[in-house]
């Protein structure tokens, strides 16, 4: 479990997600209410789909005709979209006694790229990232615990 992760408010902007994200050095971010317990998860994939109009998405060969600016023309036109609008809100959360493979598991079936964990109050105390779930299987593979970064802990129970 990393403790050391990103948090932001439903009625944030687009523009000043990308611009925490960006600061923050992450692809990916835990939508939080007034109380802390998560209400959504966003990524920069999220941000991106936001931007980027229906028809390009349906068929991607009509983007090669928009002209310069185009991409900053659209993004201008959803940059105050507030990211309730948009964010994921049907996900898993998981808590501090459950294990890897329920994670994991979750992670191939929702196709989330990261799962908040929370505490008996519902308030989020850490995530689980592919990068978690990945060192925990080598080091299920390898017999081994590989050197994590401080902010992470014990990758086969979440705590």
């Amino acid at each position: 479990m990393t403790t050391h992760f990103a948090t932001i408010l439903p009625h944030t902007t687009l523009s000043e997600a990308v611009k925490k994200m960006v600061d923050e050095k992450t692809n990916s971010m835990v939508v939080i209410d007034d109380t802390e317990k998560p209400v959504g998860l966003i990524s920069s994939h999220l941000l991106i789909k936001e931007v980027v109009p229906d028809y390009f998405k349906d068929d991607p060969t009509y983007s090669q005709y928009g002209a310069e600016g185009t991409f900053k023309k659209y993004a201008g036109e959803v940059k105050d979209s507030l990211v309730s609008k948009f964010m994921i809100t049907d996900f898993h959360t998981l808590t501090l006694d459950d294990f890897m493979i329920e994670a994991a598991s979750y992670m191939m079936v929702d196709r989330l790229r990261t799962i908040p964990v929370v505490d008996n109050e519902k308030k989020v105390v850490g995530i689980i990232s592919r990068t978690a779930a990945k060192k925990a299987l080598y080091d299920a593979l390898y017999d081994t615990k590989t050197k994590n970064p401080p902010e992470e802990e014990d990758e086969e129970s979440l705590l």
